[in-house]
């Protein structure tokens, strides 16, 4: 079956679906994914038959989709002219109205059940899109990287012996930002897409369900996963469509 095709992909993802270690320990969270093409369309043309308070809020979720759209490009622009790239590369790549993956992902978290090392609700990964905008309200997020003692910054290197999970303290009217995969691909590796994961929030936080809202931008569908600097001649790239899916599969373990 293709992964486009699966419940956990294109909409509702139960507990348990994703495996968060060697050991094939089931993840704790669950989430509904929201297409951006679909709330750009009419109901008679989404690609699935949403939930009646989907179509309820369409007009509300239309607007995120198309403003957290626009903030997600307009960071990657200005990343873009540092790296001495035409900002119509990325904006060609990520047209609002073109076919792609890009979706709203609303994820609940369970509360914490112990004082020990909690469960995972999301495994260890990198975003596999262009960039992330995510809203959250409670703690739980985890980056996995090397805290530098000089300046105060992080070393996203999971690979490093020294390297653990520091958390991510949301902050008050403001959206977290994770550059992904595909960014990673454009660049040809001058940005990277830092590790990160999801347990239940600490400390008294753990006591209550995590809820997030996340907007996923993603190279349209038939994009060329390639470099836009310092590309070697002849490379092709693959389809961003395809690409994506077999990112996917595997985060997904399989299932």
């Amino acid at each position: 079956m293709h992964p486009i095709d699966q419940p956990h992909y294109s909409r509702y993802k139960k507990i348990g679906q994703t495996i968060t270690d060697k050991n094939a320990t089931p993840d704790t969270a669950e989430f509904f994914n929201i297409g951006k093409n679909d709330m750009l369309v009419p109901d008679s043309q989404t690609s699935i038959d949403y939930p009646q308070i989907i179509k309820d809020h369409k007009s509300l979720l239309k607007e995120y989709c198309t403003t957290a759209h626009s903030i997600g490009l307009q960071i990657l622009v200005i990343l873009m002219r540092k790296l001495d790239v035409d900002p119509e590369e990325i904006y060609q790549r990520h047209r609002l109205a073109e076919p792609a993956g890009d979706h709203i992902r609303m994820t609940r978290g369970p509360p914490r059940k112990t004082l020990e090392m909690p469960e995972i609700q999301t495994p260890s990964h990198t975003d596999f899109g262009t960039i992330t905008i995510l809203m959250n309200w409670l703690g739980g997020l985890q980056v996995y990287g090397t805290p530098n003692r000089i300046l105060g910054n992080l070393t996203f290197d999971d690979s490093d012996s020294d390297g653990r999970w520091l958390w991510v303290r949301p902050k008050k009217n403001c959206a977290i930002v994770n550059l992904g995969d595909a960014a990673v691909k454009f660049t040809n590796g001058a940005l990277c897409s830092g590790r990160h994961r999801v347990v239940p929030a600490p400390g008294e936080q753990g006591k209550w369900p995590r809820y997030s809202i996340v907007y996923f931008v993603r190279p349209e569908d038939q994009c060329r996963l390639k470099a836009l600097t310092g590309e070697e001649e002849g490379e092709e790239g693959e389809l961003a469509k395809e690409w994506i899916f077999k990112q996917a599969e595997r985060l997904m373990g399989g299932r």
